[in-house]
């Protein structure tokens, strides 16, 4: 197969697989294909009308599940098969990381001597977007207080949709947050990926024009003004893109501190939401993480999108 290292001219095929296929799973999004391209030592191969991705994930080469550009499914098992011919042919298993339970049941059915574990730790948060943006009803009230303490504390703040004039301004608070959480990633041996992390929103912002047009990346940028309102700061970011026609990807979002104590997370989630047009918001997953999967089940998820690892 003809792998290659996926590329902006690429883009395109890769966002019109995304919609025609109308994916809701993050790892589908032709933003992060690019992206994460180099953390993750991922490639490509475009073969007879299919979209084939592999990459690298605790030491072992992976596959995502072949998606054909036009959306059809008539000949997935020939794309299988050849996934399957291309790791005998390395002498190795065929392994696929972060299948949805769709393609879960076939797999199953076309090897049945699949061996599929689940992988909670993947899976995707899903949400209403007009319960993030409204925050309406009880279940919500620890939200809507959270963000009263964030406007009683400064009344002088704004949201301001992601665009050509300001995006420099994600760079300096990401700048300043990873500033703020490097001696804990030092402590836990993180550094690397923070860095890596970092790499990659400056990736995007520098490719802001192409990423825009192409995969509608946006966001937005919190502010807070000083006492007269001559000056303002940016103290948080969120960067998103349209994954598919039905569902928007957050594939970032930062605060931070003291803000972040003081509701900031809460405020931009909220008005970034405000300005999302699909009916749906992917927040992505909560890697294992105690603290994170909290936060995400505490904005009451639509659907938790199941992931599974699957051996051959």
């Amino acid at each position: 197969m003809n792998w290659q290292i996926p590329n902006f001219s690429q883009l395109e095929i890769l966002q019109k697989s995304a919609f025609n296929n109308k994916f809701f799973a993050n790892n589908y999004s032709a933003v992060n294909s690019i992206l994460y391209q180099k953390k993750f030592n991922s490639k490509i191969a475009l073969q007879d009308g299919w979209i084939f991705e592999r990459y690298e994930h605790d030491g072992k080469f992976c596959f995502s599940f072949p998606h054909n550009i036009e959306g059809h499914t008539e000949k997935i098992d020939t794309a299988l098969e050849l996934l399957f011919e291309e790791s005998k042919a390395a002498g190795s298993s065929l392994l696929f990381h972060n299948i949805t339970i769709t393609e879960k049941v076939i797999l199953e059915k076309h090897f049945p001597e699949a061996k599929i574990t689940q992988t909670p730790e993947y899976s995707d948060y899903i949400y209403l977007t007009e319960n993030l943006a409204k925050l309406a009803g009880k279940k919500f009230s620890k939200k809507r207080n959270h963000i009263h303490q964030f406007e009683n504390k400064y009344p002088a703040f704004e949201f301001e949709p992601l665009s050509d004039k300001n995006y420099a301004e994600v760079l300096k608070i990401e700048e300043k947050w990873l500033t703020e959480n490097s001696e804990f990633a030092l402590e836990t041996g993180t550094m690397q990926d923070l860095l890596a992390e970092k790499e990659i929103i400056h990736t995007a912002i520098q490719n802001f024009a192409d990423f825009s047009k192409i995969c509608g990346l946006t966001g937005g940028i919190l502010y807070v003004f000083s006492a007269d309102r001559t000056e303002r700061e940016g103290i948080a970011f969120c960067l998103a893109s349209v994954l598919s026609d039905k569902i928007t990807d957050i594939h970032f979002e930062k605060c931070i501190a003291p803000f972040a104590h003081d509701g900031g997370y809460a405020v931009i989630n909220q008005e970034f939401a405000k300005t999302v047009k699909t009916c749906y918001i992917n927040r992505e997953e909560d890697l294992g993480i105690e603290g994170l999967k909290k936060a995400k089940l505490s904005y009451y998820p639509e659907q938790i999108l199941e992931k599974f690892f699957a051996e051959i």
